[in-house]
């Protein structure tokens, strides 16, 4: 059965879309069968997957596949019950075997207000409200269903609105993604409660569909596990002193808000005392150069690498084995996070 996963973060700027791209491609390269579904209405991740295909460069072109707002419309609109996946294009990538993409929408923001709507209006016996309560969660898995995927990833942008928390709800599992300073310890420590609430909350909506006999969902996304990023390290591999206060602080806020004396649900086996299970230091250049390509992290090519180099010459010798290094770090790092995915 297809299992559905996000990167969720109230707060932005933690690499969310990039860490979730490059786990796709793991997953994809390791003999899985991965859709990313574009969630988040800047279409970051969907701008990421394209780049490597020659259509991004021409504006004039629109690019291939169905958008995520083009098939929920049908529901939006009233029009149908359940989204047909049959009439739903998917694009291919022209990188990786086994890689999918449900393409993001700058209009998906609209969907905003619909879902806004269902979860305030899906616990009366409007049956419409209660269809578009449903409707993601439905679609989702009707695509795992149809193409057979093991993993439905789902890019999510960093906000409490209607969109993303259905698209949290709908998930089997989040990883907690983490930049080691003060913001997002802030908001870390008011995460618990967002979680919590919108578990309960869908708990007691979920309880008025039996008469309407309409199949609700579980809506109980555990805690795969926190991925601390971006932070930088001494030349004999410590991590520098700043980051490592914060990384402790974090731990704590982690432990307290959402896995001790919380109903939130977390992986069998997270210690709360250690919840990092991957730390993904500062990739330096190698990310924008990832982007030029839309290749992973660890994909990177040496001849890819004169458009780093101010003289336009490919990295070699000790500079390419320094860049070879920190891509295999990298890689090792992404492995982790699929050893606890469900």
């Amino acid at each position: 059965m297809t299992k559905i996963v996000t990167l969720y973060n109230n707060k932005g700027g933690v690499s969310k879309t990039t860490t979730l791209f490059n786990l796709a491609v793991f997953l994809a390269q390791n003999g899985k069968k991965i859709l990313i579904a574009d969630c988040d209405p800047q279409c970051n991740i969907t701008e990421l997957f394209f780049a490597s295909n020659e259509v991004a460069d021409d504006p004039s072109k629109e690019l291939p596949g169905t958008s995520i707002y083009q098939a929920l419309m049908p529901r939006f609109a009233g029009e149908i019950g359940k989204i047909d996946p049959d009439t739903v294009d998917l694009v291919c990538s022209t990188l990786y075997r086994n890689l999918f993409l449900l393409k993001g929408d700058l209009e998906f923001s609209m969907a905003e207000t619909y879902f806004a709507n269902a979860w305030k209006q899906a616990i009366t016996e409007d049956i419409h409200e209660k269809n578009t309560y449903v409707s993601l969660y439905r679609f989702l898995h009707s695509l795992g269903d149809k193409y057979s995927f093991d993993y439905i990833l789902c890019d999510v942008g960093p906000s409490t609105g209607a969109i993303t928390r259905m698209v949290v709800l709908a998930c089997d599992g989040y990883f907690l993604p983490l930049t080691p300073d003060r913001f997002c310890n802030q908001a870390v420590r008011v995460l618990g409660t967002v979680l919590d609430d919108w578990i309960n909350k869908h708990a007691d909506i979920s309880k008025t569909f039996k008469p309407f006999k309409i199949p609700s969902f579980p809506g109980k996304p555990i805690l795969l596990g926190a991925i601390i990023q971006d932070f930088k390290i001494y030349s004999a591999g410590k991590v520098k002193a700043s980051y490592e206060r914060w990384q402790f602080e974090l731990k704590k806020t982690i432990k307290y808000t959402l896995l001790s004396g919380k109903t939130l649900p977390s992986r069998n086996g997270l210690d709360p005392d250690q919840p990092f299970i991957a730390a993904i230091r500062d990739v330096g250049p190698l990310a924008p150069l990832a982007q030029m390509f839309g290749c992973a992290i660890f994909d990177v090519k040496q001849n890819q690498t004169r458009y780093a180099s101010r003289d336009g010459k490919d990295y070699y010798g000790v500079v390419w084995q320094g860049w070879e290094n920190r891509m295999k770090e990298y890689r090792d790092e992404i492995e982790k996070m699929t050893e606890v995915l469900p």
